[in-house]
């Protein structure tokens, strides 16, 4: 018998949908497009923003300005991310840039839509102040990266007008990717 996801496991476990908080919009401005606009693209990053390593320096509480509700994301939704299928943020579909608080790198990587298929158990609230961006944007962290849920068939890539996937690799790939 094959073993259950973490996300599968905690599905059963809820029994079901829960609904976002109001607060917390599951939709951006009717304005946003289909890929975000981009913050200005440095060609460095503030010494503030990087660790004794080398290393970008994350924010503390995994980048949320105040403690994250747990909400269970109904099917439908469409929510994206930057960085490919390996992290496990997200926010709502069309989210600005900036106010997803990346660093400059991030927008260089590739950006995805994913459409909610089944109930998608996550951590929501608003992204903290970082990396010079102003942050404020709706994000969801989950259990799983992306790659597992769409294995799961919790998400899937979403098909936007036209029929293409929705997928778009910016600019040249560093040899070793940020975690976005």
């Amino acid at each position: 018998m094959a073993p259950i996801s973490r996300t599968v496991a905690l599905l059963a476990l809820v029994g079901g949908c829960v609904a976002a908080p109001p607060k917390l919009p599951l939709q951006p401005s009717a304005n946003a497009s289909a890929r975000p606009v981009a913050a200005n693209v440095r060609s460095d990053l503030d010494r503030q923003w990087i660790d004794q390593n080398g290393e970008l320096k994350w924010p503390p509480a995994d980048g949320f300005a105040m403690p994250p509700q747990f909400v269970v994301l109904p099917p439908g939704v469409l929510i994206d991310r930057f960085g490919g299928d390996g992290g496990r943020f997200f926010s709502p579909k069309g989210a600005a840039y900036a106010t997803r608080a990346l660093p400059y790198v991030c927008e260089r990587l590739p950006y995805t839509v994913y459409r909610v298929a089944s109930p998608l158990p996550a951590w929501a609230g608003k992204a903290a102040p970082w990396f010079d961006e102003p942050g404020g944007a709706t994000q969801f962290q989950t259990d799983a990266p992306a790659a597992a849920l769409m294995g799961d068939h919790v998400i899937e890539p979403a098909r936007l007008a036209g029929g293409s996937r929705a997928q778009q690799a910016g600019g040249s790939r560093a040899q070793q990717a940020p975690p976005c």
